[in-house]
């Protein structure tokens, strides 16, 4: 009993202690945002947008038809006005879409998806008898005029990613064709009227179980294999069909693996494995097994390493399909691995009406980019080192300057104590933040963006002798820049202020008058340190056109249209990848 209250004391101040770390990382601009839990980024695919996607996806299907053979389809076909007529072998031969029409509707919780306009041909062998003629010809027929219906269900998968599931497949078609008729001209239009009046069940046996087994064994076992967390850097250059075609070589080599090791277990133990042959359910066993095999690939598939800052854009609950499209909540959190955010995301909203002239609108809350300040202090991310060696800089890091060093101004301008303690030496800044730096989105009427930053500079002299602390904190406004990946931000400093923790260097009087003097050279630092920018939160299928952005209370709205990477949306329904 005693060791049990020792352990729960030891954990109790252990979680203390991380607790306290939280508040002292912190910045307290967000301490009460501590109990939030909203989503970080709220997504709508515009009506104009989804019928784009359709589009897209449409066109990648069609070029797969062809050499698609599901388990499940079928391959003969009993005429259903003519019974002692079969069909047989019968075979999806071309499919185009050269005048496709798409269109789309998700106002009742599904994907509607209408494709218009499709020209496709098939091949069978007549079988049976007619009029007493004993049919073994070859036909072919086809229609320029074929529309598909389906609806698709679009959910989350475990890993957070979409999950499709085809709810319903329809096709009609108006006017069948026979290119190669039968042998025997009596039996021509009564087997021509006869295919005819099937031919929306035989195209849709045909059709609807390859786009089902396209959405299930494709699009569907790539996306479980893809992570919806990655690192900041690999988010710059992410090849999703790199990743999934290692995901899936994982995933062939533990199975390759896991028999070897049961071919081993067989060896050793014949009578055993005989033994466990014998099962009431020997199909449910094995799909059991399979899943344990792929849920074992996912939980070890990782595209982190050690320390780095991964950013989440899983879905936090299934997709909302309503009149104003589809509609997602992801997280949006960046993080470091093994820690966890302090703090929440506040309810944020997206607009009532889709702008009908965009794609896309997203709403990011400003916890996103307080999240990467958070966890970037913890790692020391913003760390930065200025000195004579740095562009631009180079001449002011001086503690004696004259025309003959090429600057009329350097830091002993700044500091005379310095300058007459060490005269005409070169120095360097090294910035670390103390706490970490935080963002709060406002309207540009109410002030725009609130930039806050309190970090500690330590001078160093050329000879890397330590001189002297000081801490700086900046209020400040930031304006944003958008571009296809990131946000980027421009500080104008509203506020700055010095402390001295080495009074007897960096006196505090002259401290004080070089918060003035000094704005602009600090200024230029701060954005030095986010010349980087915020990473947008977006899919890697995605990239953003002419992105515009509009700051809300705590968020900021942006509305773009966007482009499909169809090379990769062809490559994800194909039946191989190749990088």
């Amino acid at each position: 009993m005693r060791k049990f209250l020792l352990i729960s004391l030891c954990a109790t101040l252990a979680s203390c202690q991380v607790a306290t770390q939280d508040l002292v990382d912190m910045n307290p601009l967000l301490f009460n945002d501590r109990t939030l839990k909203g989503s970080g980024v709220l997504a709508r695919v515009t009506p104009t947008g989804t019928q784009y996607v359709a589009s897209v996806v449409a066109a990648a299907f069609s070029s797969h038809f062809a050499d698609i053979k599901p388990p499940k389809e079928r391959k003969d076909h009993q005429l259903t006005t003519i019974s002692t007529v079969t069909l047989r072998r019968l075979m999806l031969e071309t499919l185009q879409l050269d005048k496709q029409l798409v269109t789309t509707t998700t106002s009742d919780g599904l994907l509607r998806i209408t494709v218009q306009n499709i020209s496709v041909s098939s091949s069978a062998v007549l079988s049976g008898e007619l009029r007493e003629i004993k049919l073994q010809d070859n036909v072919t027929f086809r229609t320029a005029n074929l529309r598909i219906d389906t609806a698709i269900r679009i959910m989350k998968n475990a890993g957070g990613n979409p999950a499709l599931k085809m709810e319903s497949c329809k096709i009609v078609t108006q006017g069948i064709k026979l290119v190669t008729k039968p042998m025997d001209p009596r039996n021509g239009k009564s087997l021509a009227d006869a295919i005819a009046n099937d031919a929306n069940t035989m195209f849709s046996d045909l059709i609807c179980s390859k786009i089902d087994h396209i959405v299930s064994n494709r699009v569907n076992q790539r996306f479980a294999l893809l992570s919806s967390r990655i690192s900041l850097e690999d988010s710059k250059n992410f090849d999703i069909v790199k990743i999934i075609m290692q995901a899936e070589e994982r995933l062939k080599r533990l199975v390759r693996q896991n028999m070897l090791r049961s071919n081993k277990t067989i060896r050793r133990n014949v009578h055993a494995h005989n033994a466990r042959r014998v099962s009431r359910d020997p199909v449910r066993g094995k799909r059991q097994a399979d899943e344990d095999k792929f849920h074992l690939i996912l939980n070890s598939f990782n595209f982190s390493r050690a320390d780095s800052l991964m950013l989440d854009y899983s879905m936090l609950s299934p997709p909302s399909l309503t009149s104003r499209g589809i509609e997602l909540q992801t997280s949006g959190e960046v993080f470091q691995k093994g820690h966890v955010t302090p703090f929440g995301a506040g309810p944020i909203f997206l607009p009532r009406i889709p702008n009908p002239s965009q794609m896309l609108q997203i709403v990011v809350s400003d916890f996103v980019p307080n999240s990467l300040m958070f966890h970037g202090h913890r790692i020391k991310l913003f760390d930065t080192r200025i000195d004579w060696m740095t562009p631009q800089f180079g001449p002011v890091m001086r503690t004696t300057c004259d025309l003959s060093t090429g600057s009329l101004f350097c830091i002993g301008d700044l500091f005379p104590a310095l300058r007459e303690m060490l005269p005409d030496r070169n120095v360097a800044f090294l910035f670390t933040t103390l706490r970490a730096p935080a963002v709060i989105m406002q309207p540009e009427e109410k002030g725009g963006i609130h930039f806050s930053l309190r970090g500690l500079i330590r001078l160093v002299s050329d000879r890397n002798e330590p001189i002297g602390e000081m801490e700086i904190r900046i209020e400040a406004l930031m304006k944003m820049k958008l571009t296809s990946k990131s946000v980027k931000g421009k500080v104008t400093i509203e506020e700055i202020q010095f402390t001295s923790r080495s009074p007897r260097i960096l006196l505090q009087e002259e401290l004080d008058d070089a918060g003035f003097l000094s704005r602009e050279i600090l200024q230029r630092m701060v954005n030095d340190i986010l010349r980087q920018g915020i990473p947008i939160p977006i899919h890697p299928l995605f990239k953003l056109v002419k992105p515009k952005l509009t700051l809300l209370s705590r968020s900021m709205l942006l509305e773009t249209n966007f482009l499909l990477n169809e090379h990769i949306i062809a490559q994800l329904t194909a039946e191989a990848l190749v990088a």
